[in-house]
């Protein structure tokens, strides 16, 4: 019993909270997949932004000129940097959301099984695709998910453009 009390004693705050943070660490590195992609698409949301900002200020691609680093402002990176953190903290409150309260919760689709903090993940996935689509729009003026929608029936499609159906 001794050595269990000197182990304890002699911990450093460094320690405790590495103790504390391992079963968060855990579940983070069961996600890496889904947060990699995360980060990846993140960064071609970045890239795209960077596009769309040449191209309403009408400035070509030429790295090596001063007025194309120009159009690239700190506020934008900034605002990335700001999501980026957001994504991280929401998907950490989902992950202790899930363990205080869902527990054991699994969902079922496609096959496979997912926790509610993958499944919020994948929609922050799926939020910034819809971003990099958007930034494509305003540079080639076509939009892919909006022309999916011509092919879905017409109730369908007056649900995403006036936010309610027809009657």
């Amino acid at each position: 019993m001794k050595s269990v009390t000197l182990f304890f004693k002699s911990m450093s705050v460094n320690k405790w909270i590495l103790i504390f943070l391992s079963p968060l660490l855990t579940i983070i590195l069961s996600m890496q997949t889904i947060l990699i992609a995360l980060l990846g698409i993140i960064f071609i949301d970045l890239l795209t932004g960077i596009r769309r900002a040449h191209y309403e200020q009408e400035v070509k691609f030429r790295p090596w000129k001063k007025k194309f680093w120009k159009v690239i402002k700190s506020h934008a990176l900034r605002k990335t940097l700001r999501k980026t953190t957001e994504y991280v903290f929401g998907v950490i409150a989902f992950i202790i959301l899930e363990g205080l309260v869902f527990k054991d919760l699994r969902i079922t689709a496609m096959g496979s099984d997912y926790s509610v903090a993958q499944l919020a993940g994948t929609v922050f996935c799926l939020v910034e695709i819809y971003s990099i689509y958007e930034n494509m729009e305003a540079v080639s003026g076509n939009n892919v998910f909006k022309n999916f929608l011509t092919i879905l029936p017409r109730k369908i499609q007056n649900i995403f453009k006036n936010g309610k159906e027809d009657k």
